[in-house]
């Protein structure tokens, strides 16, 4: 059994992904006024489009086919967000309430993935100068999706919410990226290389979209306060 698991790694960590996703859907079910029967398949769909997402990336990266073995996780970061807001347009729900309750399993899906690669000995840091040992890369993004999942749980908790986890994360995942890249192991010869691209405009996108919420949100204060003064 324990040799199985070794050989299988990834598929457990998915399955472990899986239920940790049906189990916080669950949980928000009443937010997304979601009925119990729907719980597992939308989890299972989730999960199977950010690994779908991840992959194509992938490719999409790479410019071929033959890294259809491989995963980008700014696949997930990128593409994930069309499908939760035409799922939200398609079943007549609030985006930003849909990009907050998904974004929990979205990161420690990402999570699981990074396990991985710690187990099968991909996506290592670069060799620390004069030694043998290398950057902790890995454990650092994993000490990230640790502290981001405590973080997003008690904003949840207090339903500090309304839409900004998502572009709070980009920002922050980007930002974070971007640093680490410095001391990735990379293909490239150049000290900037792809990934630095997607970390900026992944930092990018997340802090224009909290901007633009910030400022939706005193335009709308502004109004219901103009509001007030006519009324009374």
């Amino acid at each position: 059994m324990i040799d199985w698991i070794m050989e299988h790694t990834l598929l457990c960590l998915l399955a472990l992904a899986a239920l940790g996703t049906v189990f916080w859907v669950w949980t928000q079910r009443g937010r997304l006024a979601m009925s119990r029967g729907w719980v597992v398949p939308i989890s299972l769909l989730h999960v199977a489009y950010g690994v779908a997402c991840v992959k194509v990336f992938a490719v999409l990266e790479a410019g071929s086919l033959e890294a259809a073995g491989k995963m980008s996780l700014f696949g997930a970061v990128f593409l994930l967000p069309a499908a939760y807001w035409l799922g939200a347009k398609l079943t007549m729900r609030k985006p930003e309430t849909v990009f907050d309750v998904f974004l929990v399993p979205t990161v420690f899906t990402l999570a699981c993935a990074r396990v991985n690669c710690l187990l099968s000995g991909c996506c290592l840091g670069c060799l620390i100068p004069g030694t043998q040992t290398r950057w902790p890369t890995r454990e650092a993004e994993l000490v990230f999706y640790a502290l981001l999942l405590v973080w997003l749980f008690l904003r949840t908790r207090k339903g500090e919410t309304g839409g900004v986890l998502y572009p709070a994360y980009m920002a922050a995942y980007g930002c974070f990226r971007f640093f680490t890249e410095f001391f990735r192991e990379s293909a490239s010869p150049n000290l900037f290389h792809l990934a630095h691209l997607w970390a900026l405009l992944c930092a990018a996108l997340g802090f224009a979209f909290l901007i633009e919420l910030r400022r939706r949100a005193k335009t709308n204060k502004a109004t219901s306060r103009a509001h007030r003064r006519k009324t009374k």
